[in-house]
């Protein structure tokens, strides 16, 4: 409900398992709008005058993100019913998430313990009927920075990325053999997703003035 909890919600997405299932289109695409014309290095409160062509662009990035944000719904859908109807996938993800976990902590570090948390502290403010103080938003920000800085680096890890590689490819396969519709929709979602990032590249053009 409130600019918070979308903050929130929105870490907690980051968090959750499903960002180490994405296919790197996807990731880079829902990313495509960081980096656009209206951003720019110019301080807070300063908005760049921008051209014509650039307020297309900025046009195309939206319609393009609109698009991939549907077709992703539709397969994280199919993903769901792919977990129902294989509780094996279910476990194999647990232990993924188990391993990203584990590799995350260290030094005194406790992921587990970080991402409830987190999801308290979301639940504390759900209703919207209590405000953080700017104290507990810059304390939260710092636990998102750190715990998405960690994850990160848990991905880079050899065995995270194999077992992540091998549980992705195994929804894929009950997703399409759930659905007929799966195949068509992963191969839009990654023609979107490219448009997407040749779209930030262009944009990232103009604003260094090439």
């Amino acid at each position: 409900m409130s600019v918070w909890n979308q903050k929130l919600r929105k870490t907690l997405l980051t968090a959750g398992i499903s960002a180490a299932l994405a296919t790197s289109g996807a990731a880079v695409a829902q990313q495509g709008m960081q980096g656009a014309p209206h951003g720019g290095g110019a301080a807070q409160g300063q908005m760049p005058q921008m051209t014509d062509e650039q307020r297309q662009l900025m046009e195309q990035m939206r319609g393009v993100q609109q698009e991939l944000q549907q077709t992703q719904a539709q397969l994280s859908k199919m993903e769901q019913q792919a977990y129902e109807n294989n509780p094996e996938l279910g476990q194999k993800r647990e232990q993924l998430q188990e391993k990203i976990a584990d590799k995350m902590s260290s030094g005194g570090y406790d992921a587990e313990q970080e991402f409830e948390q987190m999801k308290q502290t979301m639940a504390k403010y759900q209703s919207g009927d209590q405000q953080p103080s700017e104290s507990e938003v810059q304390a939260f920000r710092e636990k998102q920075q750190e715990f998405q800085q960690r994850q990160q680096q848990a991905f880079q890890d050899e065995q995270v990325q194999q077992m992540a590689q091998s549980l992705r490819s195994d929804v894929e396969k009950q997703m399409k053999a759930n659905n007929s519709d799966a195949e068509r929709l992963f191969e839009k979602m990654n023609k979107q997703a490219e448009k997407m990032q040749q779209l930030r590249n262009k944009a990232m053009q103009m604003q260094q003035g090439g």
